[in-house]
């Protein structure tokens, strides 16, 4: 064990953890204390420090440093649970739609539905207007009618793998809400991503 004794701070340290402790009682002159496994000193306002072969006359400090102890935190109810179930399910869905979407500044994520509706359109009617696209086809130097061609491909690719995705994550929630309002740790833990 390591013990350590600051009169001026008011604090117990016990193998590293510190608490305020009352040391009005510690010995007159005595600024700190320290002792590690078997072997420590008393180091004083005036004076040498002095070396220690044990620390029993400082045991009432260390039951100071016990009891001030705070205490331990009330066990999660079970809606706390469903609720951290829920979030580690929302966060694994999170990471695993951003695995699609990686290497896609978030700016350009959020104009897709703005080109794939302006491309629907322009598939339906080419006289529809296609502001975002217009520029962005004439910005990349890429015919209107390949640009659309891409954007519709991608849109595509990407909405049976996100729907998969949502659809797993739904399914999750759906099996965690099943479990009731009093569902244990083990059973939320059991479902995973």
């Amino acid at each position: 064990m390591r013990l350590i004794i600051i009169k001026d701070d008011g604090v117990v340290g016990v193998d590293g953890v510190f608490r305020a402790v009352d040391l009005s009682t510690l010995g007159d002159g005595i600024r700190a204390l320290e002792w590690i496994e078997n072997t420590g000193h008393v180091e004083y306002y005036e004076g040498p420090n002095t070396d220690l072969d044990s620390i029993t006359d400082f045991q009432s400090f260390i039951d100071l440093w016990t009891a001030a102890a705070p205490p331990a935190p009330e066990p999660p109810t079970p809606a706390d649970l469903k609720a951290a179930a829920h979030a580690r399910i929302n966060a694994a869905y999170g990471i695993a739609v951003n695995m699609l979407t990686a290497g896609y500044p978030e700016n350009e994520i959020a104009s897709w539905p703005k080109q794939e509706t302006e491309a629907r359109a322009w598939m339906i009617d080419n006289t529809a207007p296609t502001p975002w696209i217009d520029s962005a086809a004439t910005a990349r130097g890429m015919p209107k009618p390949d640009f659309i061609a891409l954007v519709i491909a991608n849109a595509d690719a990407l909405a049976p793998l996100h729907g998969a995705l949502s659809g797993k994550r739904q399914y999750l929630r759906d099996q965690i809400d099943s479990l009731g309002d009093n569902p244990t740790a083990q059973q939320l833990d059991a479902i995973q991503w």
